[in-house]
């Protein structure tokens, strides 16, 4: 989870990214959109999983949009994608 940590680290939560999360309102809180994501990868690296933070992690499209808007072009994508291996893994 080293990539998915260090891109979570770059997040300032100015929130430019959060009207271009298709998954942000109906998810109905903020897990739901890329800087809740990044705020709970950095929580499953400290305090393993919770059904909020798989929920939150695979109802992410991986679509990037997000990091269209993102003034540090963060990969939120790229970070989901390594967090969601690090639950799979875990799982076996």
């Amino acid at each position: 989870m080293k990539y998915a940590l260090s891109e979570a680290s770059r997040c300032v939560y100015c929130g430019f990214c959060e009207p271009a999360c298709p998954t942000l309102y109906p998810g109905g809180h903020r897990g739901h959109g890329p800087r809740g994501r990044l705020q709970l990868i950095a929580t499953l690296a400290q305090n393993g999983a919770s059904r909020l933070v798989e929920e939150a992690l695979y109802t992410c499209l991986l679509c990037g949009a997000c990091t269209l808007l993102c003034p540090a072009k963060i990969d939120v994508a790229g970070a989901v994608r390594e967090a969601r291996a690090y639950l799979r893994s875990r799982m076996a």
